[in-house]
């Protein structure tokens, strides 16, 4: 049985399921899309997150992660989940793997320098922290996937498997494409705070969930959420999550002007002018409180 029949039969069998909200737990939510009349998208009034129901247990997430994950699932996971040979990857580390986003540059834009303590978290097999290492910045990974995680060592990279081996005092904890993925969102901001220095930046740009882009390109949004994305960010969402904390919230079509990200004073709360990019980009200061 392939992955999407499982995952067909399995919302079937809990179409019943309480629709709790994985990130904060409350049963109140309104659906704003659904598919085949078996999965909803469900709009949590408490926390203002939108997830997908029925969802499935952090059990169930953890071993598909370990085992199933790879680019027979989906088209889209090819160049995240393909391991290259030795010889590809030889030369893709001479070029610094060209074909991938280098976001680099964006964390220099908020440190104000190539220099700093750097988490990676979902880093899969460690091209991104490659990156930033050959950047300057003192970056390691950290990634559920046991085997991609063993791959890194390939690339001279650090990757964390486990949470307790991650050790504190950083200066940015970045996550690219990774938090919708997870089973719980405040665990993941609990876990960044402990690990983040007191003036430590949260750094994580993901799918833009936010009505704006759902009325620019209605069909993507659609399909956006499903099997591999259970959460969909948006703005209201994003600064609610951090509503007692310094933030810039921002979208755009993959790309960022850095003077933006540069000229925050890490003490505002700001959100961009636009807000109908397909991608969505939370930069925030969670052990800094504004009273």
């Amino acid at each position: 049985m392939t992955q999407k029949l499982k995952y067909l039969v399995r919302s079937i069998i809990n179409i019943a399921q309480a629709k709790r909200c994985p990130n904060c737990g409350e049963i109140n939510g309104k659906t704003i899309d659904e598919k085949y009349f078996v999965t909803k998208l469900i709009k949590c009034q408490n926390c203002k997150l939108s997830f997908r129901h029925p969802t499935d247990s952090k059990e169930l997430m953890d071993s598909f992660y370990q085992s199933d994950y790879n680019a027979n699932y989906s088209e889209q996971t090819v160049s995240i989940t393909d391991l290259p040979s030795d010889e590809d990857l030889i030369q893709q580390m001479k070029e610094n793997f060209p074909t991938k986003r280098d976001h680099s540059h964006y964390i220099k834009a908020l440190l104000k320098s190539y220099s700093g303590k750097v988490l990676d978290f979902g880093c899969s097999w460690g091209y991104s922290v490659h990156q930033l290492k050959q950047a300057g910045f003192d970056a390691e990974g950290f990634e559920i996937s046991k085997s991609r995680a063993e791959f890194g060592k390939k690339l001279n990279v650090k990757i964390n498997f486990s949470e307790d081996a991650v050790n504190g005092g950083l200066d940015l904890i970045m996550s690219s494409h990774a938090i919708e993925h997870l089973p719980s969102i405040s665990d993941f901001v609990k876990f960044s705070a402990t690990r983040l220095k007191k003036d430590g930046i949260f750094m994580a740009f993901c799918p833009n969930g936010s009505p704006e882009y759902r009325q620019r390109e209605p069909d993507i949004f659609h399909v956006n959420w499903g099997f591999l994305h259970p959460n969909y960010l948006d703005i209201e969402f994003a600064v609610n999550t951090f509503a007692r904390n310094p933030y810039l919230i921002v979208t755009g079509d993959w790309d960022y002007e850095l003077d933006t990200l540069s000229a925050w004073d890490g003490k505002s709360q700001i959100v961009g002018d636009k807000k109908d990019g397909k991608e969505l980009l939370i930069i925030a200061k969670p052990n800094i409180i504004i009273r």
